[in-house]
């Protein structure tokens, strides 16, 4: 499929005429749902932008910014989003907002792990999920793990950002890296008053509901305690299966060893 162009949004924009934004050919929305975790609150525009696009059949996303706060209580965060939710469907899912300065001194693990928390919660409640970041968090932040293991929406920008579109640019993200690119912060479109990030969907996929993974960790550990990954005996052996699922063994093990402590 070819490139579908979007934009993400939040309540900075205002009031939206969302019917002449898919005029202007805008096929998806990545909206913000929820306040960073000091508050949790809804952004106040969310029910009505979600609502709309829904109307209008623009492809709908959310994302939500993890720092320092985040950190404090991962698993209360990634809840509150979903009750901020409540089961709605959301066609483009959720991001994982990665530019917090406090969260990239945590280092290349801790946001590994950070992330297989987030993404557990969010796939088991059928979403699928993505990871949005600029492409010097991409290159030097992100563990190599997760580059294998999620789709990534990159920004990047030019210094002198008008908000237009170059598909020959050089500073767009190679297909390799990313599926979506944030190339402009300051673009404009009709139907929204203020400056808005532009984006590109490079597959032209923005339907990707059903896509989420099937098992979270916690059915891997009941997969393991059943023993329906093969005896001591069979080869490979189970740490190579679950590697080769792309779980963190070292998790799944500790996982085990507490339940049999019960």
């Amino acid at each position: 499929m070819s490139e579908v162009f979007g934009i993400d949004v939040s309540h900075y924009q205002g009031k939206i005429d969302w019917k002449k934004v898919k005029d202007a050919g805008k096929q998806f929305a990545i909206m913000k749902c929820m306040y960073e975790a000091q508050s949790h609150r809804k952004d106040e525009t969310f029910e009505e932008n979600y609502r709309q696009c829904g109307i209008y059949g623009i492809a709908r996303g959310v994302y939500i910014f993890i720092g320092r706060a985040s950190i404090a209580d991962p698993e209360k965060d990634a809840k509150a989003l979903l009750a901020h939710l409540n089961g709605k469907p959301l066609e483009y899912g959720i991001w994982l907002d990665y530019e917090s300065d406090f969260l990239r001194k945590e280092g290349k693990e801790k946001i590994k792990k950070l992330t297989r928390l987030y993404a557990d919660l969010f796939t088991d409640a059928g979403y699928y999920v993505g990871i949005y970041c600029n492409q010097d968090w991409y290159d030097h932040v992100i563990h190599d793990d997760l580059k294998k293991e999620f789709d990534f929406w990159i920004a990047r920008y030019p210094k002198n950002d008008v908000g237009k579109y170059s598909p020959t640019s050089k500073l767009r993200p190679s297909n390799k890296a990313a599926v979506a690119w944030q190339y402009s912060s300051k673009g404009h479109v009709d139907g929204i008053g203020p400056a808005v990030d532009l984006d590109v969907d490079y597959d032209g996929i923005v339907s990707l509901m059903g896509t989420a993974p099937k098992k979270t960790y916690a059915e891997i550990v009941q997969e393991v305690l059943e023993d329906k990954w093969g005896t001591k005996n069979t080869k490979p052996t189970r740490k190579e299966l679950l590697t080769r699922a792309g779980y963190d063994y070292e998790i799944i093990r500790k996982m085990v060893n507490a339940y049999y402590e019960k």
